[in-house]
């Protein structure tokens, strides 16, 4: 079926006329259908009646609240938050683990209101406002204003995004971009002027400067070219080539700072995906595919999925479909299978969602599912009440005993005393065992003048960022004091140093009956080579 060109003014919030033709695939008299009755109709008519007021509304109240939620929160920041927050410290084309976007986001937070735990998660929640409005207008453009609305809703109270906009991660602005490209994309292959190439140069590249699987977009422009003629016909249109070569040059920068930093980030993520060797099994599997169910949402990913059936039985699918099952079913089924050969993390089809979220909307919208509609929303906006409820009491939260924020609680309370152990030693600077202890340390030690630094790494190549960047050397170590903080007991691991003096054991409370402990020595007269103590005898 031949593609509908749906004018912005249809998908754009603020316009108030009245519907244009019905986009391709939609059910008879959607637009005409008159209110129901009981809860569901109260539920759904006024996003219907005022679908553009009520979505902006919506993500503006959510955002305040997320917003707030994080100022109340009692959750420290976990290791790849505070990680992420010392890169933001000096700006870079590249990190270890990651591209770039991540710590300028955070250094352009912290410029406008501070370092503290609320300012460093802030992006986040704000990229989701911008990725419930680019799918509003996706799904405005391909389907109406009443698809619309719903998919906005379904990105923004997705389970998901609920979680996602509570925490700094690369996931937030990666989402964000991809569904402006999606949504330039879209207006371009529904005849739209060439300026929407210069949004889908700058979504593309901010992408890819966000997270490598911003590269599934070109994947998934493939597919659709294959799947549709629309599509096929779009892509080739200048406007659509030039750009994803321009957003494509964006990353030239960290390329060069990867080729400067032997490869490392490359590297990394190489390890990510099969350092866990070969494992296959099916219930890996089947646990990522009901994953993405609940990250997306079980109502509108069973939707999209039955879309995603019926293609595969044969049936026909209009064009609108078809690409935006390009979008979504071939990152979810290839990372499936990662998922049973090997391992796979939740998020990493997270590029897959916004796809799922306009067309399991569209789905619903067209067959006038509005309680199953009505009761995704309303799951979603009960996690988005019960989450923040949980953070706020996160240091006395605990099920069963366990100590549920226990990975996010303690960190202040072990970088603030191991600082004044510094200062009480003279040391001149801190030196961690680990990744975690590095970030909290140089997170919650910010306002202390004591240095921070780990052990070289024992192999060739760094294992992390802080080993490539903060390794202790014998310079800084001939300068003063430095203060181990080491994860077991045992001065015998500081052999090689020509004093060492026990400084007792370091104990930091992390929830309800739960506390971790360090032990803090004093070091002096470093080895002429220095190297990271032996391993901790779990014996002791």
């Amino acid at each position: 079926m031949d593609d509908q060109r749906i004018d912005l003014r249809d998908s754009v919030p603020g316009h108030g006329q009245r519907p244009g033709p019905r986009p391709p695939g939609a059910g008879p008299g959607l637009e005409g259908r008159g209110p129901g009755h009981g809860l569901t109709a109260r539920l759904t008519d006024g996003p219907e009646r005022r679908p553009w007021l009520t979505l902006a509304l919506a993500i503006l109240g959510i955002t305040v609240l997320r917003l707030a939620a994080s100022a109340v929160s009692a959750a420290e920041l976990s290791v790849d938050e505070a990680q992420y927050w010392s890169w933001a410290q000096h700006p870079a084309w590249g990190y270890f683990s990651k591209p770039p976007m991540i710590a300028w986001l955070i250094g352009l937070s912290q410029a406008v209101c501070g370092a503290g735990e609320a300012c460093v998660r802030a992006p986040s929640a704000l990229a989701w406002a911008v990725t419930a409005a680019a799918t509003a207008a996706v799904a405005g453009t391909l389907y109406g204003r009443r698809a619309a609305v719903w998919a906005g809703l379904a990105a923004l109270l997705a389970p998901g995004a609920v979680y996602s906009a509570r925490i700094i991660s690369t996931d937030a602005p990666l989402l964000a971009f991809w569904a402006l490209a999606l949504l330039a994309w879209v207006r371009l292959r529904a005849g739209g002027h060439p300026a929407w190439g210069g949004l889908l140069a700058l979504a593309f590249g901010a992408g890819l400067l966000s997270k490598y699987a911003m590269l599934y977009f070109v994947g998934g422009l493939l597919v659709a070219a294959w799947a549709d003629p629309a599509s096929r016909a779009a892509l080739r249109r200048p406007p659509v080539w030039i750009g994803l070569i321009v957003g494509a040059l964006c990353l030239a920068p960290n390329l060069a700072w990867q080729a400067g930093h032997g490869l490392a980030t490359l590297r990394h993520t190489a390890d990510n995906v099969g350092g866990g060797g070969a494992t296959p099994g099916l219930a890996d599997g089947l646990a990522f595919l009901a994953a993405q169910a609940v990250l997306a949402g079980p109502v509108v990913f069973a939707a999209a999925c039955a879309v995603l059936w019926r293609a595969a039985r044969g049936s026909r699918i209009d064009g609108n479909d078809r690409m935006l099952l390009a979008f979504s079913a071939p990152i979810i089924l290839l990372v499936t299978g990662v998922a049973f050969i090997t391992r796979a993390h939740a998020n990493w089809a997270a590029t897959a969602l916004v796809a799922v979220f306009v067309l399991g909307a569209a789905v619903l919208a067209r067959r006038g599912a509005r309680g199953w509609m009505a009761g995704g929303l309303a799951f979603g906006l009960l996690l988005q009440i019960a989450l923040p409820l949980a953070d706020a009491n996160a240091d006395r939260l605990s099920v069963g005993g366990r100590a549920v924020f226990e990975p996010v609680l303690g960190w202040r309370a072990f970088a603030e005393t191991a600082g004044r152990q510094a200062e009480r030693a003279g040391a001149a600077v801190i030196v961690a065992e680990s990744r975690r202890d590095a970030a909290a340390l140089l997170y919650y030690g910010r306002d202390r003048k004591t240095g921070v630094a780990v052990w070289p790494s024992p192999g060739a190549r760094p294992e992390d960022h802080f080993q490539m960047e903060r390794p202790l050397t014998t310079a800084a170590a001939r300068r003063g004091p430095v203060l181990a903080v080491s994860g077991c007991p045992g001065r015998d691991r500081f052999a090689d140093w020509e004093r060492v003096d026990d400084l007792g054991e370091l104990t930091a409370a992390s929830g309800p009956g739960r506390s971790r402990r360090w032990r803090l020595y004093r070091l002096e007269g470093p080895p002429a080579a220095i190297s990271r103590p032996p391993p901790c005898d779990p014996r002791r």
